[in-house]
């Protein structure tokens, strides 16, 4: 499964030292293939876009992550554009139709 995962910077800046560690766990994780892709943004902090097996996998790699203690995370679960349309379009004819439509 692949999973967004945002981290921004939270209210306590971390140790120079740290904030390093961190930019080598995450390469090791790109190399890897942990991570299909690595990107920051401009005020501080990033995503990826996240190869795991589970919810608790994901858990565990973001508490690995040096700088989790000094972040604010956001996660979602992704899925293939269109790989569900047949169902939502489905209740969307569905919907419609109990609407009078």
């Amino acid at each position: 499964m692949k999973y967004y995962v945002s981290a921004r910077p939270g209210s306590m800046p971390p140790p120079p030292e740290v904030f390093d560690a961190a930019f080598a766990w995450l390469d090791g994780k790109v190399e890897d293939g942990t991570f299909d892709c690595v990107y920051g943004f401009l005020g501080g902090g990033g995503f990826s876009v996240t190869n795991a097996d589970s919810h608790e996998e994901v858990l565990r790699l973001m508490a690995e992550f040096p700088l989790f203690g000094f972040s604010e995370w956001e996660v979602q679960p992704l899925l293939e554009l269109g790989a569900e349309r047949e169902t939502i379009r489905a209740k969307l004819v569905e919907a419609q139709m109990a609407m009078g439509g």
